[in-house]
């Protein structure tokens, strides 16, 4: 949590439950200004003060349970809180508290004030090969150690993703994540629940047959990978109906070499995580081994940078530029690193 200290701050929690007052005041929080929605669900800014007078700055999910459904209410929250309290990891968001009362759930969070991964490249544009690989490396390891603790997430998107700065990510929103084994029999048990967005969802969803949610995750991560290197959508979800055709048949098309270059290596990679094949697709530890396998990226598949990073190109490749331009920050960052 990142201690700041300022002199005044103004608070705004108008949708909160008045009992909530006192506890709030009990666990050292105040809620600031408001951020954003979900279904059932808003975000503020939150502080969390300390008895020497200095506060951190966190996040605050307000979860409506008047508002919500009776079916996540009383199956999918549980759930997620009971998830969130096993769960730590590097690129996972942290959950620092967890607040109830019989109408609302307060969960208190890693702030990630870069925003999530989809408007920063609707705002941004694709990003390089070199630096998807750097932040996808972290969403693998973050989903690998979810898998290692037969959970799953079920909900990965761009969206999900929150960028702690730049070059950090971190995976949040534990909605639909659930245990992938019976807790009596210790047996692996399938989903049929039909959890996400469409836009991410496997074959093996869209098709209604119950599935391995494991292996669902792989796909959305490969729906990942492919926005980022190229800022579009993999599959066109308008019509489901053609969108499954196209998935079942492998059908994936890839920027021209006029517009930018992803390596062969990097497509055939995308193509085993969609796989529509669920029994040849990826498993996690694969996509893990395979990622870290990829030939070492050169100069010459890098895209052309833009803004700061031009300043550093003099005479050398725009490619070298964006290189140095990440040593460069992650050095600043203090993040280990072997480019």
């Amino acid at each position: 949590m990142d201690l700041i200290h300022y002199p005044k701050l103004k608070m705004s929690c108008k949708s909160l439950d008045p009992n909530l007052s006192v506890m709030l005041k009990d666990h050292g929080y105040k809620i600031g200004k408001y951020f954003g929605e979900g279904s059932y669900s808003k975000v503020y800014e939150a502080y969390k003060f300390y008895p020497n007078g200095r506060f951190g700055r966190v996040a605050c999910k307000v979860i409506n349970c008047r508002k919500a459904s009776k079916e996540y209410v009383e199956k999918f929250l549980p759930r997620e809180l009971d998830i969130l309290k096993q769960l730590c990891h590097t690129n996972l968001v942290h959950v620092y508290d967890i607040l109830e009362t019989s109408n609302q759930v307060l969960i208190f969070m890693e702030m990630c004030s870069t925003g999530d991964l989809l408007d920063y490249i609707t705002n941004k544009g694709h990003l390089s090969e070199y630096r998807t690989r750097h932040l996808f490396h972290q969403i693998v390891t973050a989903v690998q150690y979810i898998h290692s603790n037969d959970l799953s997430h079920r909900d990965l998107k761009c969206e999900n993703i929150l960028l702690k700065d730049e070059l950090t990510v971190r995976i949040t929103d534990f909605g639909f994540a659930r245990s992938c084994r019976d807790k009596y029999t210790n047996q692996r048990i399938l989903s049929d629940t039909f959890c996400g967005s469409a836009a991410y969802a496997a074959p093996e969803i869209l098709q209604g047959l119950p599935y391995n949610p494991k292996m669902y995750d792989v796909w959305s991560l490969g729906c990942i990978l492919y926005i980022m290197l190229t800022a579009r959508m993999p599959y066109d979800d308008s019509n489901i109906t053609k969108m499954l055709y196209v998935q079942l048949h492998a059908i994936l098309s890839f920027p021209t070499k006029s517009e930018f270059k992803i390596s062969h290596d990097m497509k055939k990679f995308i193509m085993h995580l969609l796989e529509p094949d669920v029994t040849r697709r990826a498993t996690i530890n694969q996509v893990y081994t395979e990622l870290t396998q990829l030939p070492p990226i050169t100069p010459q598949n890098c895209v052309k940078p833009k803004n700061s990073v031009q300043k550093l190109t003099g005479k050398k490749s725009i490619g070298q530029a964006e290189m140095d331009y990440l040593r460069m920050k992650l050095k600043k960052c203090k993040i280990p690193h072997n480019f």
